[in-house]
């Protein structure tokens, strides 16, 4: 079905609250590039050289809002979750390094006693961090996939019922397939996505979570890939999950539904091509 005016015109009105694009007042960076110091860091087991920035770097997104990664940020020019690169990829390109130091600077390792190390939640630091991508140059479904992976496998402060660091990582490996491929299929607002990224991660906290968890989650590029705690509805290779379940899809923002037609699938949760969008 073809999309309406109707439909076309509140997608745009969506999209007015993000950045497609560098702007006069908003959308920009300031000081750009970002410029790197010669000595690289080494941290723990991480396998990328990390190199601190030479000079303050800002972004400034559509509210106005300034964001700050000071001198001597620490970066590695890729906020991708380690577990995501073989799905996304290791950006590295001129176009990501920016948005990367600025993320860095809010919950990327080395950079705690930095003052804007978790000064803000992390839902507003990884939506900050597509907005950033869209300022440098990425791509729209480009960024929105690098969104979905930092949203999904990147660090959480202070949400303790958000928690995700108890999922096996298989099971966020296919949740995050599961997101490339609704995203490649369905060009979603940002709003649309979130409520698909939200959909998932309710099913995820509700199979893996226990109740009356506390405390903060590290990021998982910091801890061992094993995959361990499966329960026996699953045994950590993505099978398992909610598999007889039948779950009602997230509501779309411009009114409609995102309808989940067969929720029934083999691993439990449905593929992005059974996500159908209505009134489109």
């Amino acid at each position: 079905m073809l999309t309406t005016k109707e439909q076309l015109d509140t997608r745009q009105a969506l999209a007015a609250d993000q950045c497609e694009g560098p702007s006069s007042d908003s959308c920009q960076f300031i000081n750009s590039p970002v410029k790197l110091q010669n000595d690289s860091v080494r941290i723990g087991s991480r396998l990328a050289d990390f190199y601190p920035t030479a000079e303050r770097l800002e972004f400034v997104d559509v509210a106005q809002r300034r964001w700050v990664a000071p001198e001597r940020t620490l970066t590695d020019g890729a906020s991708i979750p380690r577990i995501f690169v073989p799905i996304v990829g290791a950006p590295r390109s001129q176009e990501f390094v920016n948005a990367a130091a600025i993320h860095d600077a809010y919950c990327g390792i080395g950079n705690e006693q930095l003052p804007e190390y978790h000064s803000a939640p992390w839902q507003e630091v990884h939506r900050m961090f597509y907005d950033a991508l869209r300022v440098g140059g990425t791509e729209a479904g480009r960024a929105k996939v690098m969104f979905a992976a930092v949203y999904l496998g990147g660090p959480r402060w202070n949400s303790p019922n958000k928690r995700l660091d108890m999922v096996p990582d298989a099971y966020l490996k296919d949740a995050m397939i599961k997101t490339r491929t609704y995203i490649d299929e369905n060009d979603p607002t940002m709003p649309e996505l979130l409520a698909y990224l939200n959909w998932l991660e309710l099913r995820l906290i509700e199979e893996w979570v226990p109740a009356n968890e506390d405390g903060d989650n590290n990021s998982r590029n910091d801890r061992a890939e094993t995959g361990a705690g499966a329960r026996d509805s699953g045994t950590g290779n993505g099978a398992g999950i909610a598999g007889d379940e039948r779950i009602d899809g997230p509501a779309r923002q411009d009114g409609g539904t995102l309808a989940l037609t067969d929720a029934n699938s083999a691993d439990g949760l449905a593929t992005s091509r059974d996500v159908t969008r209505a009134a489109r």
